[in-house]
């Protein structure tokens, strides 16, 4: 039987599991010191050197959000970091640690065909318009039978013939997640949610408030997972008028809550969605000038509990085969 995961319904709260004494929370604080002290490398990390040296690894009971305008790569970004989250438990040996991620949007064959791109560095596009040869295609086969040993789950929806289109509310999720952790006897390392705007609303609950609370819940999910949930979300179309285009911590479309709740938040721009390729861009700060290229990605990062925030990256992107990593280039922005 599969029990649930209560990060929905909030009207069965037992007070004393929110109440703490002075020694109750004495205690409790200085665990979790002890323990981040013990286990200063744990946490879920982006897996770019530069950043994560700025940007603290995500904790369990994070939300930790990534904001960008359409097509400019958030989704890329949440699925290279959630390959990189699941390899780092492959590295660890940790065999009862999984990350999942959640689509509305990519079907499940989308997704791996870019994790296989990844892996073999071709198209992706290529790949899933079948324009392949016969040798790729053994490589493929062989890269597939690999990928089946990645602790990468996905809960989402399939092109498979038959197959419907669900209705991925969270409290559905909720039951997904238990399902992993019941049948499979793994709990997630990390819990990916692409994107917020589309998550469905519970039942009864109308458009307004459906994505302010669908960010409490999210967050809810950090803990009742005891993992960090890292939460794609659409920024406002105002963004596309500004130069830099990277958007503010206020600019998540439809949901002024994500600003508040969120304990970390980074920001992605693809400079060439509203500047010429080959043209001229100014860093924030007017510290440096960066030429718009096909394979510039900027990302910044707009807030982080506890930690500094500002500071931005010139990335080298390839879309097509999902490969994300520094450009040769120092300091920071």
């Amino acid at each position: 039987m599969i029990r649930e995961v209560p990060f929905v319904s909030a009207d069965k709260t037992d007070v004393r599991d929110i109440t703490y004494s002075p020694n109750d929370a004495a205690k409790e604080a200085l665990a979790t010191i002890e323990e981040r002290r013990t286990d200063i490398g744990v946490g879920v990390r982006t897996g770019i050197p530069c950043v994560d040296e700025y940007f603290q690894p995500a904790r369990p009971g994070q939300l930790v959000a990534v904001i960008g305008m359409t097509s400019n790569y958030k989704t890329g970004f949440m699925q290279w970091w959630a390959r990189q989250a699941a390899q780092q438990i492959v590295k660890d040996q940790n065999s009862g640690k999984a990350v999942v991620y959640v689509t509305w949007e990519s079907a499940v064959e989308e997704l791996l065909a870019l994790d296989m791109a990844a892996t073999l560095k071709i198209s992706a596009t290529d790949i899933f318009q079948g324009r392949i040869s016969d040798e790729q295609m053994e490589q493929l086969r062989s890269t597939a039978f690999q990928r089946s040993g990645l602790p990468l789950w996905i809960i989402g929806h399939s092109i498979k013939e038959g197959k419907r289109r669900p209705r991925l509310t969270l409290t559905l999720i909720g039951k997904a997640l238990a399902h992993i952790r019941d049948e499979y006897g793994l709990t997630p390392r990390a819990i990916f949610l692409d994107y917020l705007q589309q998550i469905e609303s519970e039942e009864g609950e109308d458009r307004r408030m459906q994505v302010f609370y669908n960010v409490y819940r999210c967050k809810d999910m950090s803990y009742a997972m005891k993992c960090p949930v890292v939460l794609a979300t659409q920024a406002k179309r105002e963004v596309y008028a500004n130069a830099w285009g990277v958007p503010g911590v206020a600019d998540s479309l439809e949901s002024s809550n994500l600003e508040h709740t969120a304990d970390g938040v980074l920001g992605v721009w693809l400079p060439k969605t509203n500047h010429e390729v080959g043209s001229f861009i100014e860093m924030k700060g007017g510290k440096d000038r960066l030429e718009v290229t096909d394979n510039l990605l900027i990302l910044r990062v707009l807030k982080q509990r506890m930690g500094p925030a500002g500071r931005s990256w010139p990335l080298y992107v390839a879309p097509e085969r999902n490969f994300v990593a520094e450009m040769a280039r120092e300091p920071p922005f």
